[in-house]
């Protein structure tokens, strides 16, 4: 879905509320096909479906028409931006794009002049800075002023998951700053915040620090997904104590998380890519991407060598089938009926595919961390290339930490080695699987019980 410039007043405010009826926004850096942080999305809704049937629900992301279709909820957008054909992805998740350019003709032909003229001083040059950036200043403004009238009668917004407390996608001034001025706005229209589940950091600009410590302090809640998450913020010193709660996927509720699936006549192995240091990533590196793609293309062949059917599951809709594209044209194992038939791409449009395709595997290799996490919430043993700590963290958490290999400088024998151990004790994976899941899902349903309690007082109040 390609989004063009998205404007506040472009997007239908939700219905008048009834008197005593309860308005919850949701706000998530999402909107870019990335099912993973969908999955959190769906399963907030979900709950708050659960407990306050009556209850308004509002969508705040990076793209609020697909949000709109994809969960039916009305949405507004959480930035002021002109997007691209594609939003460039962050290891943090969600997604950044550049604003529009506001370099007039005017201002050309002058810093051309300039450009021309050296005895002009650095004052001058201050001053064309000065004229480009404040049409951006004024546009701002008239977008908060839009989004204070979205929000207005909010009584909660919730930030809801996946890793939105970092400065290390395009500084302090990308998600720093949103956090902070939907905190600000919703607290000014006298709802309650609360940040369920986050991922955090890095957080190393001063201005970052300042914004997200801002923000949080202003919250009735907070929790974080991940230890690695929580050291961030206990880095911070906003509070003494800092909860850790799973992530809010484990929260979702699906048929396919309890559903038994036949077994294959052969082993069937999923592989979940990513455009890791591609042209679509915050940080490109050619080298490193085709280094990537050229590991898991051998892989794949040393997969069918061994007669397990391989499907390449992709979690992001808009980037991951590039990848997967990438890696089946460099696979030697293709070209004929034996072994094509042994190489299997499943149609995936939203999350129930996603999740009844993952249903099928026998064994996941993944290194989204959302590949990862839904494959482990449906007791699938998971090999993860860990290209962030968060999903060293998950896989630690649930007792698998020897079979996380790094995403960097990992190789093919790291993955041959670990594969036959993951598989030769994958029967008793599945089984402690099965036994630990509750308890994360109960851990996040005690969070949102906690939540809630917020929301009844507000109900008594109103």
């Amino acid at each position: 879905m390609k989004n063009d410039g998205v404007a506040p007043s472009s997007v239908p405010l939700g219905r008048e509320l009834a008197p005593g009826s309860l308005r919850v926004g949701i706000l998530g850096h999402v909107g870019n096909e990335n099912l993973g942080d969908e999955s959190i999305i769906a399963a907030v809704i979900q709950n708050v479906r659960r407990r306050w049937p009556e209850a308004e629900i509002l969508g705040f992301t990076s793209n609020p028409y697909d949000t709109k279709e994809r969960h039916g909820i009305p949405s507004y957008p959480i930035r002021r931006m002109a997007q691209t054909e594609h939003l460039a992805e962050s290891p943090a998740g969600g997604s950044t794009a550049p604003g529009q350019p506001a370099d007039s003709s005017f201002l050309h032909r002058t810093k051309e002049l300039v450009k021309r003229i050296p005895v002009l001083s650095s004052v001058a040059r201050g001053a064309l800075g000065v004229l480009e950036t404040l049409p951006e200043i004024i546009r701002e403004i008239s977008f908060l002023l839009d989004c204070r009238r979205q929000i207005k009668g909010l009584d909660l917004l919730i930030f809801a998951g996946s890793h939105q407390l970092n400065d290390f996608v395009d500084g302090p001034w990308a998600f720093p700053y949103t956090v902070l001025k939907w905190t600000l706005l919703a607290r000014e229209a006298g709802a309650k915040v609360v940040f369920l589940s986050l991922g955090a950091g890095p957080i190393d600009t001063w201005l970052g620090r300042r914004f997200i410590r801002r923000a949080l302090k202003l919250s009735s809640y907070r929790s974080y997904r991940g230890e690695t998450s929580k050291q961030v913020v206990d880095s911070l010193h906003v509070f003494e104590t800092n909860k850790v709660v799973p992530d809010l996927a484990f929260s979702l509720d699906s048929p396919f998380l309890s559903k038994e699936v036949a077994r294959s006549r052969v082993p069937v192995v999923g592989i979940n890519p990513l455009p890791l240091y591609s042209d679509y990533w915050y940080m490109t590196d050619e080298r490193k991407y085709e280094a990537y793609v050229g590991k898991l293309a051998a892989f794949a062949d040393w997969l069918v060598d061994r007669g397990c059917e391989v499907r390449f599951i992709p979690t992001q809709l808009k980037v991951d089938p590039a990848v997967i594209a990438d890696v089946r044209r460099r696979m030697t194992k293709k070209g004929t009926p034996e072994y094509d038939e042994l190489i299997v791409e499943p149609t995936i449009h939203g999350l129930d595919e996603l999740l009844a395709a993952l249903s099928e595997l026998d064994v996941m290799v993944a290194t989204r961390y959302h590949g990862i996490l839904l494959s482990l919430a449906l007791h699938k043993p998971v090999l993860a290339i860990a290209y962030h700590e968060k999903s060293r963290d998950l896989m630690n958490w649930l007792g698998l930490g020897d079979y996380v290999i790094d995403g960097d400088t990992f190789t093919v024998e790291a993955l041959t080695e670990r594969f036959p151990l993951l598989e030769k004790e994958s029967r008793a994976i599945r089984s402690s699987l099965r036994q630990q899941t509750p308890d994360f899902q109960s851990a996040v349903q005690a969070q949102y019980d906690e939540v809630f309690k917020l929301m009844e007082k507000v109900s008594e109040t109103g």
